[in-house]
């Protein structure tokens, strides 16, 4: 089942709406909100396990519920991901009532999942069967509460109870807006989801969303094209490059005809859905070298990341980051000069040469919290603000548009 304009849930003691995932799949004593629908994940490269664990993290997917109650707790069995020797953060719950916090939770860990460093095997260490997530105290009276799940983490939702009856919210009738990015959208170092980028712009600019932000695993992929397509969204957006680069998967050969190509297969579904088509962030020190990417293990505890690879490739046809912005920019020109209803938005608007000092990257790479707030707040303005790539108004109050059937 889709879950991307929400989809009600019974659970033992109350329902919910979930928002924010392609599918949820059941998982034993209930179901795990996952953002790719399972039956692309058979064409998922063979060293794939991070990849699958990647799409069932939960960020910006939430649970909607109407309830007079002042307490709720949820039963989730939630999963920490270990790649390698590297453990992912640890992210909370949060509970807004009418856009406002109004109450957290540290999120339990009660399996890991260690995923080897090469992507090809993976186990799950349990820790405990489920755990209790506490949101209180909650404003009194009847109210829609939303509560956003860890972003870093996969959530098995196994119950809800609350000192009230616990039902599903109706749906907002906001417009829908699908996002595909790196884990520069993903946001997993945020301690806090609503500190996600995209879920900031989207409250911003009173929106639903669909946050398909994959750590790692930004690279034009055609089943991430088809679900985007299978999607009903109002406006969609592709933040691409950083994973690419990072990872020597694309060179300047193919990128443009790869990125084109992933286009295309959206364009099925969607023949006339404003894009927004967004390039990489700066990366310090990193801009101009090819990838791969690698890590370096700093004195005082942190870690550096770069490109390592060697300047001289470039002319023999590496991509850089620098590159991939300037190509992305010119896929977008040949496409708006064909008549598509698609916009370029530079990364370097939302953390460019300017902001270095006054926002460091504490891993060279990926923003802190107060950055990616930041982020959304410059992505909707830049967007969907008055004088905006695609101003809010144009997108109307009504559901989302289906998509076209392939």
């Amino acid at each position: 089942m889709s879950a991307a304009r929400g989809e009600t849930v019974s659970l033992p003691g109350g329902g919910v709406r979930v928002e924010g995932a392609l599918e949820l799949m059941p998982v034993p004593g209930g179901v795990r909100p996952v953002r790719l629908p399972v039956r692309h994940w058979s064409h998922f490269p063979p060293a794939a396990e991070i990849l699958r664990a990647v799409v069932s993290n939960a960020s910006g997917v939430r649970l909607r519920v109407d309830t007079t109650a002042t307490r709720l707790t949820l039963r989730v069995r939630c999963t920490r991901i270990q790649m390698g020797d590297f453990l992912r953060p640890l992210n909370s719950f949060v509970a807004q009532v009418d856009g406002v916090t109004v109450a957290t939770a540290d999120a339990p860990v009660d399996q890991t999942l260690q995923v080897s460093f090469a992507g090809d095997e993976a186990t799950t260490v349990v820790h405990s069967d489920s755990s209790l997530v506490e949101l209180a105290p909650l404003p009194a009276g009847r109210k829609t509460v939303t509560v956003f799940l860890p972003q870093s983490m996969n959530v098995d939702l196994l119950d809800i109870v609350g000192d009230a009856p616990v039902l599903p919210a109706e749906p907002t009738g906001r417009p829908l807006w699908v996002h595909h990015g790196s884990s520069i959208s993903h946001c997993a170092e945020a301690e806090h989801p609503t500190s996600v980028w995209p879920v900031v712009s989207a409250s911003i600019a009173d929106l639903d969303l669909v946050n398909l932000g994959f750590g790692g695993q930004c690279m034009l992929d055609p089943f991430v094209a088809d679900a985007i397509a299978a999607t009903p969204a109002d406006v969609i957006s592709i933040k691409v490059g950083v994973n690419i680069v990072g990872a020597r998967s694309m060179d300047q050969r193919t990128f443009v005809p790869a990125l084109h190509g992933f286009l295309d297969r959206i364009r099925q579904g969607h023949p006339r859905t404003p894009i927004v088509l967004c390039s990489s962030i700066l990366w310090p020190g990193s801009d101009d070298v090819p990838g791969p990417s690698d890590v370096e293990f700093l004195d005082d505890g942190g870690i550096r990341c770069y490109t390592a690879g060697d300047p001289a490739d470039i002319g023999k046809g590496a991509l850089t980051l620098a590159e991939s912005r300037r190509q992305v920019a010119q896929v977008v020109e040949v496409r708006r000069a064909a008549g598509e209803d698609i916009v370029y938005l530079d990364g370097l608007d939302l953390y460019g040469p300017a902001d270095v000092n006054a926002h460091p990257l504490p891993d060279s790479l990926h923003p802190d919290a107060e950055l990616y707030e930041e982020m959304g707040r410059r992505f909707a303005r830049s967007v969907f603000g008055e004088h905006g790539l695609v101003p809010r108004p144009v997108l109307g109050e009504g559901v989302p548009s289906r998509a076209v059937p392939a």
